[in-house]
């Protein structure tokens, strides 16, 4: 009988070191997405204010869009870190500065020699490039976040997490519902 409650014993010890091991290979996981993402919104960042410069010597009647995309850049800049109280915001600026930039384009469309700029063509190229990528680093991210959100809900995970360095998982990348609205290019005429 002692023998078969060693067994049992060693058999739940390992079951819940292997959640442990699953749990912080999840952690890790998140925080290599988080890095990707941070790499893509760094490289939009050092992209705009080229993209700015060219369009403002042809839009000077946009002039409010373009502060603006400036301010939103500035607010979005820096590193996104795991386990970043602000990291919901940083998102929610990264969403709208992603439609302003949508915007940006619509209104350029009405300026024919802009439009065919060589380098507005290639800026608006590069940006749609680092979009792409940034929709792939989110959805790798939100798939790494709903990982370990289920690492952690599912027990013994409420009991390991905080073992593992999880508090609260962090939250999903998602777009607001006010940025996914299409962008009316004469709004900004």
């Amino acid at each position: 009988m002692n023998l078969w409650l060693w067994l049992v014993l060693a058999v739940a010890l390992i079951g819940l070191y292997v959640w442990y091991a699953v749990i912080v290979t999840r952690r890790n996981r998140v925080s290599e997405a988080l890095a990707g993402i941070d790499v893509q919104l760094n490289q939009r960042h050092d992209l705009i204010p080229n993209l700015l410069a060219i369009a403002r010597r042809f839009m000077e009647h946009e002039k409010g869009l373009l502060e603006e995309i400036t301010e939103l850049r500035a607010r979005a800049a820096g590193p996104v870190r795991p386990g970043d109280p602000q990291i919901a915001e940083k998102f929610s600026a990264e969403a709208a500065l992603g439609a302003r930039m949508d915007a940006l384009f619509a209104v350029a469309e009405n300026y024919p020699e802009l439009q065919s700029h060589a380098p507005m063509i290639e800026a608006q190229r590069g940006y749609q490039e680092v979009e792409t990528n940034i929709a792939a680093a989110r959805r790798f991210y939100n798939a790494a976040v709903a990982d370990l959100r289920n690492a952690v809900q599912i027990f013994p995970g409420q009991l390991l997490a905080g073992l593992a360095g999880v508090g609260t998982p962090p939250p999903f990348f998602e777009v607001e519902a006010k940025v996914r609205a299409p962008v009316n290019a004469t709004d900004h005429l």
